[in-house]
């Protein structure tokens, strides 16, 4: 063997533990003297664990490791070594076990203590790795690194108060930053010790009156203790100083919009586009804050006036249309959104918007080519394969909808919108287990949801099963909202399929005057009477629900009673 590879092996041996698991990269202190002399029997087997280990065969190393302590047990690297391995093979307990014996022989060894800490903090035995960073620090209260460590330990207890002692000692020992600082005023806001952070903020104040961070700071600590006109003044202060502090100025206009102060946030944007006339983002905020304020009329004239500013980004065309939609101006709406997807073709939000136009329109063959294309665009987003689904859906393709909802739900398997649409599709292929499934799904993430209660109850009420369990979601549902007619006709056709007509009949009128259009409903309505006895009236709301809805031919049975 090559005589200074020996050389360099057995220096490992005799300075520390190579390639250990620990927190940090700081050298291993050494704990022997240079001149200790070592069995030359074990340094052979060191020799050998070491080359072992360098070819990634653990278990040959830890057997040779092992055989190296036999012979000299007055090394801690040597403990540390085994230890290594133990971790290398899952075996986490021989390992503890074996630093536990090492830091008995060599209470001082850094390197012991490190493995220990990190053992420790896999296994989130938080107080124990705490205690053996001390101990290093407690060895060298100048290891900057060791106190970072344990910080990080500190932080996973959320322990904000020794997290910032830490910080504060690293300032002492001459390793602040203004990021540092901050960080300690934040930990104190977060623990509401508002005169720590006080002194903090103004000491930072004082020595850095040119930071913008400082006049944030200060505006952040009146904003913790809910003094919002402190703050605004000291975001003016900080503008004032200097009028390039342009997050002093977002975070003031940002705290008008909270308020709905809108001129004084309308204002604040105004004096942004002074200062930099080419940013499209204040033009965009500037016409949102005058449609959120009330004033459409100027909200569509400043969009109208960004679009012909910045011709080519498709921002201003896609807000400009979001407020035609929200005006229900469908016409320019459909324009200005199918510019904005002209200039970004992959921008989803634009795509899905203009196929909301094309559905408030009635226009569901436009809806659906529209979305087909969309797909093209985006095979995984979950959004345009459900309204893609929906747009089947409301054609009564449902064959053509399901897999797209499959899809939607395979991208999100907690959305309840899907799995509402996958159980109303299942029930009318008359798939009952997988319908109910959906239903029970989306129940477990939302138990108090009104629809998928009606929904739910109204299956089970067609099929005649369930119908007291079915009674109670229904009773929930329309205690939820008891203006609604869908809700109102399901709670009355289940008292009909219990047989309690007159409870029947109460809910069912009440239904027809929240949905006078709903074929159904009327149909329901004549089913009633004609359990009452009341053939006439019957007849006369069969009619009415065939002049809605001409494709419920069997009705023509029933008038022929």
């Amino acid at each position: 063997m090559n005589r200074k590879y020996i050389v360099f092996i057995f220096l490992i041996l005799v300075v520390g533990c190579a390639g250990r698991l620990k927190f940090g990269n700081k050298p291993a202190k050494v704990n022997q003297k240079s001149s200790q002399t070592f069995h030359p029997t074990a340094v052979q087997h060191f020799i050998r664990g070491t080359v072992y280990e360098l070819r990634g065969d653990f278990k040959s190393a830890y057997i040779e490791y092992s055989q190296a302590l036999l012979f000299d047990s007055s090394s801690a690297t040597i403990y540390n070594k085994i230890a290594e391995q133990y971790l290398r093979l899952k075996n986490a307990e021989s390992a503890l076990k074996m630093l536990q014996s090492a830091k008995r022989r060599f209470p001082n060894d850094r390197g012991t203590r490190e493995m220990l800490a990190s053992v420790f903090f896999s296994q989130n035995q938080w107080d124990e790795a705490e205690q053996e960073m001390n101990k290093i620090i407690e060895l060298d209260p100048l290891d900057i690194e060791a106190r970072y460590n344990l910080i990080t330990i500190y932080m996973h207890q959320g322990k904000n108060l020794k997290i910032a002692q830490q910080y504060e000692k690293i300032m002492e020992l001459g390793y602040g930053t203004p990021e540092l600082i901050i960080k300690i005023g934040d930990l104190y806001l977060q623990e509401k010790l508002f005169s720590k952070a006080e002194k903090i903020f103004k000491d930072f104040l004082k020595e850095n009156p040119d930071d913008e961070r400082s006049y944030l700071a200060m505006a952040k600590l009146s904003l913790a203790q809910k003094d919002t006109a402190q703050a605004k003044e000291w975001y003016h202060q900080g503008i004032n100083k200097d009028v390039n502090f342009e997050t002093c100025l977002e975070e003031l206009r940002d705290l008008y919009i909270h308020q709905e102060h809108w001129q004084e946030a309308i204002n604040l944007i105004k004096q942004s586009i002074e200062k930099d006339s080419l940013k499209i983002e204040n033009y965009l905020r500037l016409g949102e804050l005058y449609f959120r304020k009330g004033d459409t009329t100027t909200a569509v004239k400043q969009f109208e006036a960004t679009t012909t500013l910045f011709p080519n980004d498709f921002r201003s065309f896609f807000s400009i249309g979001s407020v035609q939609y929200q005006l229900a101006l469908w016409q320019s709406a459909e324009t200005n959104l199918n510019k904005a997807i002209e200039l970004n073709q992959q921008f989803v939000r634009g795509w899905i918007l203009l196929g909301f136009v094309y559905l408030r329109t009635n226009r569901l063959a436009d809806a659906e080519q529209h979305f087909k294309r969309a797909i093209a665009l985006f095979p995984d987003s979950k959004d345009v394969n459900y309204f893609l689904g929906s747009v089947y859906q409301q054609q009564k393709k449902m064959d053509e909808a399901l897999p797209y909802f499959e899809k939607a739900l395979e991208l999100d398997p907690e959305d309840i919108n899907t799995l509402n649409a996958l159980a109303m599709i299942y029930d009318e292929k008359k798939e009952f287990d997988k319908s109910d499934e959906m239903y029970q799904r989306a129940l477990d993430l939302k138990p108090d949801d009104p629809l998928l209660m009606n929904n739910y109850s109204y299956s089970l009420s067609e099929r005649g099963i369930k119908l007291e369990e079915a009674k109670a979601m229904s009773e929930k549902a329309v205690a939820a909202d008891s203006t609604n007619g869908a809700f109102l006709d399901t709670l009355g056709w289940i008292y009909f399929k219990i047989g309690d007509y007159q409870q029947a009949l109460k809910f069912i009128l009440k239904a027809t005057e929240k949905r006078d259009k709903s074929a159904e409903v009327w149909e329901h309505l004549g089913d009633v009477y004609e359990k009452l006895s009341d053939l006439e009236n019957a007849k006369i709301y069969w009619n009415k629900a065939i002049e809605l809805d001409s494709s419920r031919t069997w009705l023509f049975e029933k008038l022929k009673k």
